[in-house]
């Protein structure tokens, strides 16, 4: 009975993996679509280049891209520094193109720097850094199986 909970087990963890990268296949194919857009909001900025809100909305179409591509790279390879990096960019795309007041702006420079600190000065355990849907390690590095 044991043997068969195991198993299904298994069976469950690799479909989930599957599905993630299904899913790693689906973002990868709204971020090339989105570069591909990316031509077309360009002119749009050229053509209105001396807009503050021209350049803006140029930089929000850039700023989904990198954060498409940076939220692509953790569902390959998840560990801390992925999931941070991409919290940094969504958290500096709301300070960069979001109107807010003094206060909302200390906040979000607050947490940038809770970010940081946390990148530096916490670390994940020796070992569960190099899992992903493409190592081929489903089980997380520890051997069992």
């Amino acid at each position: 009975m044991k043997k068969i909970l195991n198993r299904t087990r298994n069976v469950l963890f690799e479909s989930c993996n599957l599905l993630e990268l299904f899913m790693a296949l689906v973002v990868l194919a709204a971020i090339l679509i989105a570069c591909c857009s990316l031509g077309s909001a360009f002119i749009e900025f050229w053509e209105d280049r001396l807009s503050k809100e021209a350049f803006l909305v140029f930089v929000g179409y850039v700023f989904n891209i990198l954060i498409g591509i940076e939220f692509l790279k953790m569902l390959c390879q998840p560990s801390g520094d992925t999931v941070l990096e991409v919290l940094i960019f969504l958290v500096a795309r709301h300070m960069i193109l979001d109107h807010t007041t003094v206060v909302e702006n200390l906040i979000t420079i607050l947490s940038i720097g809770i970010l940081f600190a946390i990148k530096k000065y916490i670390s994940l355990p020796a070992g569960k850094e190099g899992y992903g849907i493409f190592s081929g390690d489903s089980h997380g590095g520890d051997g069992e199986g």
